[in-house]
């Protein structure tokens, strides 16, 4: 059992590197804004109206907008920032302007709940919330505010991210289980525990992206499962257990009720079984199968597994435990499942046995 990535929180995450801008995009005006291929950073100048660059709100519940932006004015009047727009006139706005202070702001962030935007700033030593407003909102992106004067600055975007919540879920965990989200070097930066009565837990990114690792341990202090160093999105839910499937006669093993093999001939049930990774982006590791007893009954002992051949055989090496290896994404490999019958057996009720998956 480990921990795999469920879904992503990913709406979009633009470097502005391709050499063009998104067809996402709405400029205005249309042709201020341009792209510096070198640096990989759109250009924003000042003109005779406010220079913006917005998209569509996503249709989400919650939306995080990050932007990483060079942009240090230094002249009264030289503004900007994040807009949240709704029409020519209802709008939020927030502005970046000259400050006293050494340090500067080079990252923004809104965060909209249902209705509600919130706006922070980062100064380098974490994320300050500035104002809260509500709005139904169409559009939202970065502003420049004001016409060219002396020493006025450009706005140079860097990366705009956006995602789906500043935190991300980790779920299917018992009461007291602990997750880390730590640096690549391994040193922890936030934690939570999952409470009683709750199945998971939601850990706030510090930046978004956030390269890191999740961990998680069990209520001894265990570790359990390590992910990562990777990419970490607002809005990603994690769960701990396995994306694996098995497939038999072209379904999926039935992972809620009892899936059924057939009638026993000749005191023997033989299947080919297929096992599947269906993630898109991770690979599986370490892999095991293996045959479990099902509550208090019995019936596992006349179960076995083995590998293909390659040429749709079984080995005939049967055992309880199976090394299937890895398998990357999307990747699949077959093995045998044999139900034999060992002795003498008059009930009517069905046998039962799991198949148990681990990996890493």
């Amino acid at each position: 059992m480990g921990i795999y990535k469920k879904s992503s929180g990913l709406i979009f995450d633009d470097r502005f590197d391709s050499g063009s801008i998104h067809s996402r995009y709405t400029l205005s005006p249309s042709d201020a804004v341009s792209i510096d291929n070198a640096l990989g950073q759109v250009i924003m100048p000042h003109t005779e109206s406010d220079t913006s660059i917005m998209f569509d709100v996503p249709e989400e519940q919650t939306v995080l907008m990050e932007v990483t932006a060079d942009y240090v004015p230094t002249e009264l009047l030289d503004e900007g920032g994040i807009i949240i727009w709704q029409d020519g006139y209802h709008r939020l706005e927030f502005l970046e302007s000259k400050d006293t202070t050494i340090r500067e702001y080079s990252r923004w962030r809104a965060l909209k709940k249902a209705n509600k935007w919130t706006f922070y700033a980062h100064r380098g030593s974490g994320w300050e919330i500035f104002d809260t407003a509500p709005m139904v909102a169409e559009k939202m992106g970065v502003i420049l505010k004001n016409r060219e004067q002396t020493n006025f600055d450009t706005l140079n975007l860097d990366r705009m991210v956006v995602c789906k919540s500043d935190k991300i879920t980790i779920g299917n965990l018992p009461t007291g289980y602990s997750v880390y989200l730590c640096d690549p070097d391994g040193n922890s930066v936030a934690s939570a525990v999952v409470e009683p009565n709750w199945t998971g837990c939601e850990i706030e990114l510090p930046l978004m992206p956030y390269n890191g690792i999740i961990r998680v341990y069990d209520t001894q202090g265990t570790l359990l499962s390590s992910l990562g160093a990777f990419d970490i999105y607002g809005g990603d839910i994690y769960l701990f257990g396995t994306e694996l499937k098995v497939i038999w006669n072209g379904k999926e093993l039935n992972k809620e009720t009892d899936t059924y093999l057939g009638t026993m001939y000749e005191n023997q049930i033989l299947v080919q079984m297929l096992l599947q990774n269906p993630s898109k982006e991770k690979p599986a590791n370490t892999i095991s199968l293996g045959i479990l007893k099902y509550m208090e009954t019995f019936g596992y002992e006349w179960a076995d597994i083995c590998h293909d051949d390659g040429a749709d055989t079984p080995t005939e090496e049967f055992s309880k435990l199976l090394d299937m290896g890895s398998l990357p994404p999307l990747g699949e490999r077959k093995f045998w499942m044999k139900v034999e019958r060992m002795e003498d057996r008059f009930q009517i009720k069905p046998l039962h046995f799991i198949l148990d998956i681990n990996h890493t």
